[in-house]
């Protein structure tokens, strides 16, 4: 099962030959769980995150960064590394509201002036992939051919002095239109404390952009503080000139829609920098609503273009996905093409299913590291990558599943589906999906999933507009129920995408009274009719028991969960 190379470097050489690596060794199984209940200690701090895993303190380390850890535990002989190529996406964003990242020079000046090899080499050791373009390599819709911002900082000098931001006599560049240096602005990073690589990496990035006269200085932050100030809109701004984080993209393309269209230029979407162009608009929507595959790779390929030229994001690295375990306690665990083993639990539920004990069979307990505090545990508002781990374990893939070797349909909730088109009121050409649903889902209450439950999930979302799912609900129509275990969505566009649109489900008898979906607290509030459970109830394998801030996550198995060993 150990995949980890032994030179950090050669991790980077291998995942720039992808293809060889979709075809894993993979052994999964669709049923389970086996254990339990999974309990997930909040520790923050990476020296304590690897002092618990070898101490036995977890039993599983998602997402490991740092190359000093990855060496000292490929040493371990209790400990069992595997390697996934990942969707993940780490960059810098800029604030495109705000003068003068609102001028393309700027951007592009600072996109060549950062040195994406020595962020590699110094920070990582080579244990991650450069990356230039706004899809990962681990992706088939990733465009190589792509005219990026590579490193070249007299290049960066000279497009800066070509638009007239001369130097000024303290080395600042003065803008042309108000002949005053420019301000100082800042890159928001996590602390060195909780991710030491993203703090050192805005300090580099900081020491690149004054180094070719721009007066950038790196402001480390609480983590949910960012995200705080990047999401939400204060006077039609946000409060940030640029920020560093990551993204664990999916197997499709949709996030060149969603993360750059201007219609997500709204308070809590996720279009952070404000990019509004038309011509990256009709690129985007085509990426949305094509017919076919074909369709869908020509629109991805022409947005990345264009991205790479309007430089919203400056994208930094790709990371493959290491997850640590100790392997004298667990077995079971399923790398997951782009999503790794243990990283991304809500989209990739293998690992929780097939892991189990060495000890026994069937029975006891995983620990298995959330590394950052929940900002939230309300299914429509959280949006961390550690949010989505408890998701996941709660909610499951929803109707269609991807399946671990090489990202194919895996029919889950719904035992098939049917797509055609329609004509909406309005005289255009739809999209429409009947999905036939399996008979014996229940939620964690014992009450029957059904089609009743998609259609007011639906709803419930235009009804609200959730920002976080705008493109669920954005080109939704309605939904027929045919009965309680058949359903058709219509759309009023043509995509190809909105097979996969219809996703994860609220149970309708908790939600139903929920009048304002930001305000409500499902895990803090008590079950209506089952004592020990909370209004957190979802469909998947585990049943959330508990979440002491500071401390840990609880989840236990769900003993009629439809997919059971003993079912």
């Amino acid at each position: 099962m150990r995949r980890l190379m032994t030179i950090g470097l050669a991790v980077s050489l291998l995942l720039a030959a992808v293809g060889p690596l979709s075809a894993q060794d993979v052994e999964w199984s669709p049923r389970g769980p086996y254990v339990d209940e999974i309990l997930l200690p909040i520790i923050t701090d990476q020296e304590a995150q690897l002092i618990a895993l070898r101490r036995g303190d977890i039993h599983v380390y998602p997402g490991l960064v740092s190359p000093t850890h990855i060496e000292t535990l490929e040493a371990d002989p209790n400990v069992d590394i595997t390697l996934s190529p990942g969707f993940h996406f780490f960059y810098l964003a800029m604030n495109m509201r705000r003068e003068p990242l609102n001028d393309i020079v700027i951007r592009r000046a600072l996109a060549h002036a950062i040195n994406r090899e020595e962020i590699v080499l110094s920070l990582f050791q080579g244990y991650v992939l450069p990356l230039a373009e706004f899809v990962p390599p681990a992706s088939p819709f990733y465009n190589p051919d792509t005219d990026v911002a590579q490193y070249d900082p007299e290049l960066a000098r000279q497009i800066l002095d070509d638009a007239g931001y001369r130097v000024g006599p303290d080395g600042i560049r003065i803008n042309p239109r108000t002949g005053e240096p420019l301000r100082e602005m800042t890159i928001l990073t996590p602390t060195y404390e909780v991710a030491p690589t993203s703090a050192q990496l805005g300090a580099m990035i900081a020491e690149a952009a004054r180094s070719i006269g721009l007066p950038v200085r790196a402001e480390p932050l609480d983590f949910n503080v960012i995200l705080d100030r990047i999401q939400n809109e204060s006077d039609g701004d946000r409060d940030f000139d640029m920020y560093v984080l990551a993204w664990g993209l999916t197997r499709f393309p949709t996030h060149l829609y969603s993360l750059f269209h201007s219609s997500f230029d709204v308070d809590g979407a996720e279009n952070t920098p404000g990019l509004r162009d038309p011509e990256y608009d009709a690129a985007a929507e085509r990426v949305w609503t094509p017919r076919n595959l074909d369709e869908a790779m020509e629109a991805a390929y022409r947005a990345q273009e264009i991205l790479s030229w309007l430089q919203p994001y400056v994208p930094l690295y790709s990371r493959p996905y290491m997850d640590a375990f100790r392997s004298d306690v667990v077995t079971g665990y399923v790398p997951h093409l782009g999503y790794g083993a243990a990283s991304n639990v809500y989209f990739s539920i293998w690992t929780p299913l097939n892991i189990r004990r060495v000890d026994r069979e069937r029975g006891g307990t995983v620990r298995w590291l959330l590394p950052e505090e929940p900002s939230s545990l309300n299914v429509l508002v959280g949006t961390s990558a550690y949010d989505f781990q408890v998701f996941g374990l709660v909610y499951g893939p929803g109707l269609i599943a991807a399946e671990p070797v090489n990202n194919e349909d895996f029919p889950w909730e719904a035992e098939r589906w049917e797509v055609g088109t329609w004509i909406t009121p309005e005289g255009t050409e739809g999209t429409k999906v009947t999905y036939w649903l399996r008979d014996d889902i229940t939620w964690h209450d014992g009450v029957p999933f059904t089609a009743e439950d998609i259609k007011f999930t639906m709803d419930y979302l235009k009804e609200q507009r959730v920002p976080k799912y705008q493109t669920t609900w954005s080109d939704y129509s309605h939904a027929e129920v045919h009965d309680d275990h058949t359903i058709t969505v219509y759309f009023n566009t043509v995509s190809y995408w909105h097979t996969y649109n219809v996703a994860g489900f609220l149970a309708k008898h908790i939600w139903e009274d929920v009048e304002k979906f930001d305000e409500f607290e499902p895990w803090n509030e008590p079950h209506p009719t089952v004592e020990g459970l909370t209004k957190m109830i979802g469909t998947g394998p585990f049943v959330f028991k508990e979440y002491v801030p500071g401390e840990y996550v609880r989840v236990v198995h769900y003993e009629d969960f439809w997919a059971g060993l003993d079912r």
